[in-house]
């Protein structure tokens, strides 16, 4: 993903204490961030959560962040981190799923259903997908980051995280196959 013209000078300012800089950064990265801990957990609010907190943490730690590091990654391994924080040592109350009644936008029943059973095939297959492959991959997709940056999010190398996000794809291809126009090997 390419860098924001900007992003390095909200950076800067950021780091001096400029809140103005920090929620232009807040306002490029909450949404990649938000999908990508959506994926990870299954939890919309849980998700959500952990994006606050990630850039709460963020905000506490800007002006130690180094110069050689890049912003994206860097926050991106804080919400990792607050993601294993939270799983060594539950916190408050989980989050609630919100109700089944909620309206939903699309095209008439038939086109819901069939979007819902896709959707629950996506997200079935990527809870079955091993953590260390899911969390590249959707890295990868649902954050748009390149392989070097995840592999500076996951503290690996770029080799590896190339690696598994390409097994989280072979994976979730075999999968899914009952629902792609795609022949078997």
């Amino acid at each position: 993903m390419a860098e924001h013209p900007e992003e390095l000078g909200w950076v800067r300012r950021a780091q001096a204490g400029d809140r103005t800089a920090f929620a232009a950064l807040v306002d490029l990265y909450w949404e990649r961030l938000r999908r990508w801990l959506y994926g990870l957990t299954g939890k919309e609010h849980f998700a959500e959560d952990l994006t606050q907190e990630a850039f709460t943490r963020a905000w506490a730690a800007l002006p130690r962040m180094t110069a050689e590091l890049r912003f994206h990654p860097w926050l991106f391994r804080i919400a990792r981190n607050c993601l294993l924080d939270n799983r060594r040592g539950q916190r408050g109350i989980d989050p609630q799923p919100l109700p089944e009644q909620l309206p939903e936008k699309g095209e008439g029943p038939l086109g819901e259903l069939l979007e819902r059973e896709a959707h629950q095939a996506v997200q079935t297959a990527l809870a079955r997908l091993p953590e260390q492959y899911r969390t590249a991959y959707l890295l990868w997709t649902q954050a748009d980051l390149p392989y070097s940056e995840i592999a500076q999010v996951l503290g690996t190398t770029e080799e590896t995280a190339r690696w598994r996000v390409y097994k989280a794809r072979q994976y979730l291809l075999n999968e899914l196959r009952p629902y792609l126009a795609v022949p078997e090997p």
